[in-house]
């Protein structure tokens, strides 16, 4: 009857690469560090991987057979008893093996990021670029003169078309409203002549007056408080704004020199 180790070499070490393959199997199998390998069970479990591969009757490679040599060749340099030498240092006889082992390891990790890469890329299909040749021909256009009248006469139509008749009679595109902020001040002024007060919307409303008129009137309210010739009221937000004339210097705004004369 077959042992279960025999029937695992069955299914797994048809898989493996090579020797290296197969020590890292069993690294994996035994948690083992590669910088610390014991060597004894390391070599046992290898050895008898290749007596199970002899009694399935598989071939076994040479480089498998040189690795079970170096396998035992280590064990037993590990089984003689150490010489105690001060002059010389001791080299464990691991240190070559764990060296080729690092090394087919990142081998093994760069053949596997190819690998993907090969999976990936399987699918595209690559085509190198050739080189077309074209055939240059002249050949002659024979016009007349009255095919060569008809096609001008069709390029001064389509020019025609392109054209803007009405630009002609433009004059002016955009009007710009001029608007004086002493004039603002003055109709504040004529309308406090006779009254205590004056509401602000019953001079500037956007029923009679422009945007630019409403907004140069509310800087004219504000430049005629700075200036104490009125007085604002205004009991809540957005209520209406009250204008009372102050009696004690309301006069003449001819005489004041006021910034911003000209707003536009």
């Amino acid at each position: 009857m077959e042992s279960a180790l025999t029937k695992a070499c069955t299914i797994k070490i048809q898989n493996f690469e090579g020797p290296f393959d197969l020590l890292f199997h069993l690294f994996e199998k035994n948690q083992v560090n590669i910088y610390d390998i014991p060597i004894n069970e390391i070599t046992d479990q290898y050895m008898e991987y290749l007596f199970a591969m002899q009694q399935m009757d598989l071939e076994v490679a040479s480089e498998f057979l040189v690795m079970a040599a170096t396998l035992l060749h280590i064990k037993s340099k590990m089984l003689l008893p150490e010489k105690k030498e001060k002059e010389q240092e001791e080299v464990d006889p691991r240190d070559e093996l764990v060296s080729r082992l690092i090394e087919y390891k990142k081998y093994k990790e760069f053949s596997a990021t190819l690998k993907e890469r090969e999976k990936e890329w399987d699918r595209v299909v690559y085509k190198l670029p050739e080189l077309i040749e074209l055939k240059w021909e002249e050949a002659l256009l024979e016009l007349s003169p009255e095919v060569l009248q008809k096609v001008y006469i069709k390029m001064l139509e389509r020019n025609k078309k392109k054209l803007n008749t009405g630009a002609r009679n433009i004059t002016q595109i955009i009007q710009h409203e001029k608007v004086s902020l002493r004039s603002k001040m003055r109709e504040i002024i004529r309308n406090l002549f006779n009254r205590a007060f004056v509401r602000f919307s019953d001079i500037f409303t956007l029923k009679t007056k422009s945007r630019t008129e409403v907004v140069t009137g509310f800087l004219a309210v504000l430049e005629l408080s700075k200036l104490k010739k009125v007085k604002l009221e205004q009991k809540h937000a957005f209520a209406e704004i009250l204008v009372y004339r102050n009696d004690e210097e309301f006069g003449d705004i001819e005489d004041e020199k006021v910034a911003g004369d000209d707003y536009r």
